[in-house]
């Protein structure tokens, strides 16, 4: 097993993103650190070819451990009040398999980042390996300023329970196109307490509403009920300004293609924002 290494979820849709990202890290991180693909489903000939043209690349293939978050993910998404809505006002993302990311808490690397497929790194990741020393998540975003109707978890429901403060949940949230974080956080045991706390008490409506099917959304509730360290460079009471931020994590918006793979320096051009579908 190694002791760090980078997660990214892609399927055959995505490939142009997925390679763009490959690249980066090769240019930008480096050419010998180990990255693990989780399949975003079976669509997966050209990602297979990819992994066969790399050294350190390898497909992640434990679908025990995929089925697993995919049936707690979906488990916990049926019991949402809002599930029970028509079906037109559900999002196309509903019962997508963006919530595969999590098998990373499973997988082959001891402590690990995990990239969006439509991201690009931009700079080496020893700030994150040095920050996950002292916490447990590591994440760059702006999650925590969001409205309380569009944040990740429901603020209000959450604050009448007495257990935290505006201010406690603020500080743990964050999204999940980038993170870091370490192995074994998650067990077969915690999920299951986890669920029970999400389905049998009703937790589950901590989870907004406004994404009540959104991985993010899932990963928030996740972190907060852990009570794990988390850092956030980009919260004002967490970050240690400004000597160790940023990430250097670019977000393909849209995303890009790449011209040439693997081991040429890459060419972008826009393309049209990827959808796994």
């Amino acid at each position: 097993m190694d002791s760090f290494g980078i997660y990214t979820l892609a399927n055959d849709v995505v490939f142009d993103q997925l390679v763009a990202l490959l690249n980066s890290i090769e240019e930008n991180v480096s050419a010998d650190i180990p990255i693990c693909i989780i399949p975003y489903d079976e669509r997966l000939d050209l990602v297979r070819r990819e992994v066969n043209a790399r050294k350190n690349v390898i497909l992640f293939d434990n679908w025990d451990v995929i089925q697993r978050w995919e049936e707690f993910a979906h488990q916990v998404w049926a019991a949402h009040s809002r599930e029970k809505e028509t079906k037109l006002s559900r999002s196309s993302w509903y019962k997508s398999h963006l919530q595969r990311k999590f098998v990373a808490f499973e997988g082959i690397f001891e402590k690990f980042v995990f990239y969006d497929s439509d991201s690009l790194a931009m700079k080496p990741l020893n700030n994150v390996i040095d920050k996950l020393k002292t916490s447990d998540f590591i994440f760059d975003d702006w999650e925590h300023l969001k409205d309380k109707p569009v944040a990740a978890l429901n603020i209000s429901v959450i604050e009448q329970t007495g257990l935290y403060t505006e201010a406690n949940i603020r500080s743990k949230l964050h999204c999940s196109s980038f993170f870091g974080s370490k192995r074994g956080l998650f067990t077969v045991k915690e999920i299951e307490i986890m669920k029970e706390r999400l389905i049998t008490h009703r937790e589950v409506e901590w989870i907004n509403g406004y994404g009540w099917w959104d991985d993010s959304f899932l990963f928030n509730y996740m972190t907060l009920r852990c009570d794990r360290p988390l850092f956030n460079w980009e919260h004002p009471l967490l970050a240690d300004r400004p000597q160790t931020r940023s990430l250097g994590l670019y977000k393909l918006n849209p995303p890009a293609r790449v011209s040439e793979s693997p081991r040429r320096r890459p060419t972008l051009r826009v393309l049209q924002r990827s959808t796994f579908v």
